[in-house]
């Protein structure tokens, strides 16, 4: 096809590929169907991998789009069909509260911010969408990892530790451990300045859903702001967790394949 990018055609044919078939592929079925030389074509579902746009199963060795993917285009939604879509529920939160809203995946050890609504906080950087932040410190990667196990997590967090090159900026695994037992407790995490000085996000893991990977959003800004708004931020939080969960709800009692 003539006038185009050939690296950027292929990686759009992949995700219509997938908006057709609606189901996993491996690396040899999808080399195959779309004709690309099977080199070129695991150099980019690693890199889609990597940028948090593909999901890989390791045990059935295909990959499938997360979530990011459906975020990309959901503002054309919006404006087409009205409000009611993730997106317009986290604009709703950033204007509300004035602080800036983030919602992110685990991507080994690091949390990958996967959607970031800013809002301008004086004197600190702006949240940015694709960044990668410290799992074990991040709020948004603490509240994804208190839905592990304490085996599972006291092995992230030393593979973690052993990539930190700056021994100020590893976890102690017990501090580590016994933080997220409160998290799981009260049912929320927030990360005080442990990642960036002056500024906190409080974070609370989104419901799952089938097939994608977990997901966690967080409401971010100052210090100072985020304590002063903590309990209605908590249980602003808590209920846009509940209207996820009866939306997916709704979705599997309509859908025609359980009838």
């Amino acid at each position: 096809m003539q006038g185009t990018v050939k690296s950027a055609r292929r990686v759009l044919e992949i995700f219509e590929y997938f908006a057709v078939t609606h189901a996993p592929v491996t690396l040899k079925e999808l080399s195959t169907r779309l004709g690309y030389p099977l080199s070129s074509t695991s150099q980019l579902l690693k890199s889609l991998q990597a940028l948090g746009y593909l999901r890989y199963d390791s045990a059935t060795r295909t990959y499938r789009p997360t979530l990011r993917v459906m975020l990309l285009g959901s503002w054309v939604h919006d404006e087409i069909f009205g409000h009611g879509s993730v997106i317009s529920l986290l604009e709703d939160l950033r204007r509300d509260f004035g602080l800036s809203v983030i919602v992110g995946m685990q991507q080994g050890f690091y949390v990958r911010y996967i959607v970031t609504l800013c809002t301008p906080t004086s004197g600190l950087p702006p949240f940015s969408t694709g960044i990668l932040r410290p799992i074990c410190r991040a709020a948004v990667g603490k509240a994804l990892l208190a839905g592990k196990s304490d085996k599972d997590i006291a092995l992230l967090a030393r593979g973690a530790n052993a990539q930190e090159p700056d021994p100020a900026r590893r976890v102690a695994v017990p501090d580590l451990l016994a933080d997220l037992s409160l998290c799981r407790t009260r049912g929320w995490a927030e990360s005080r300045g442990a990642v960036v000085c002056g500024r906190s996000v409080l974070a609370m893991a989104l419901p799952s859903i089938p097939g994608q990977t977990e997901l966690a959003i967080g409401l971010g800004g100052a210090v100072e702001d985020i304590a002063r708004q903590r309990p209605e931020v908590i249980q602003r939080l808590g209920e846009v967790g509940q209207l996820l969960r009866g939306r997916q709800s709704e979705l599997t009692r309509s859908d025609p394949l359980d009838a």
